[in-house]
């Protein structure tokens, strides 16, 4: 598996990207849930570019996009940032994200220089809510019916890992992300 600083793929596969970001799967746990222009996609892909509040990047296997994982919100001073992915609905239940996070895990803490990793889970998606649980995120809020989404409000879990706690937690999952096939 590689990490592609999405900005620096061909612009097949940043154009597949859109393709992914569309598919009902995975737009079911988004923030939005309207389909995503090809100009939206390429507005989004041009904020990018020399943007050090922000790091993409294209999760390729054998040629094949499976999905995106980023870095938002990057402050360089407070050394903290926020986190998000998401997989090919045809990836899902594999055990890809586990290596995903475990990689993002790793990059933010050693060569994005962080001390401390944050993201935000809508509540109704609770397999991905115990997988940072599991990764030795704690959950530090809620923010009720914080997101209108389909003409319904929901809640939105929020989690944090400090560097100590992936250094601690660590470990203990290196024997499951090797078995994954890390």
């Amino acid at each position: 598996m590689q990490f592609i600083p999405l900005i620096d793929a061909d612009p097949a596969t940043q154009a597949h990207v859109r393709t992914l970001r569309n598919q009902e799967q995975v737009r079911k746990y988004m923030y939005t849930s309207h389909e995503i222009s090809e100009q939206e996609h390429q507005r989004w892909l041009s904020s990018l570019q020399d943007n050090p509040a922000q790091a993409a990047f294209v999760v390729m296997d054998e040629g094949q996009v499976l999905g995106i994982v980023s870095l938002n919100a990057i402050n360089a001073r407070q050394k903290t940032a926020d986190w998000a992915f998401y997989l090919d609905a045809k990836q899902q239940g594999k055990g890809l994200g586990s290596l995903i996070e475990f990689w993002m895990l790793d990059y933010a803490f050693t060569e994005a220089g962080l001390e401390k990793l944050n993201c935000e889970v809508l509540a109704c998606n609770p397999a991905v809510i115990n997988m940072h649980l599991k990764f030795g995120f704690q959950q530090e809020g809620l923010r009720r019916q914080n997101i209108l989404k389909d003409g319904q409000r929901m809640d939105v879990v929020l989690l944090g890992i400090t560097k100590a706690e992936w250094q601690s937690k660590r470990p203990t999952l290196e024997p499951l992300i090797a078995r994954l096939g890390r």
